[in-house]
């Protein structure tokens, strides 16, 4: 075999093995975040590895279809979240 035949696929072997790697680790937790602001009851589902992180990804997804512009959006992610219910996978 050619020396760049043998590189490339020991180049592909790698990325395969850290493909399988990043999707056996995957998320850790699901939580479904739910947002009361400018009128609008708002409710999203996230996935994450860490749950505090997870919570304010969720409550700035939420904030999103709720607010508009900057300052909105600002004020709406210091808004407590309505509900949090957060379980491991």
């Amino acid at each position: 075999m050619k020396k760049g035949t043998v590189l490339t696929l020991g180049f592909l072997g790698l990325i395969a093995a850290f493909s399988v790697i990043i999707i056996s680790t995957g998320s850790k937790y699901e939580c479904e975040v739910c947002i009361f602001y400018n009128g609008f009851d708002v409710c999203q589902k996230v996935e994450g590895m860490e749950k505090s992180d997870t919570v304010q990804t969720g409550i700035s997804t939420a904030c999103a279809y709720a607010a508009n512009g900057r300052t909105e959006s600002m004020e709406c992610g210091m808004t407590p979240p309505t509900k949090v219910e957060c379980k491991e996978l």
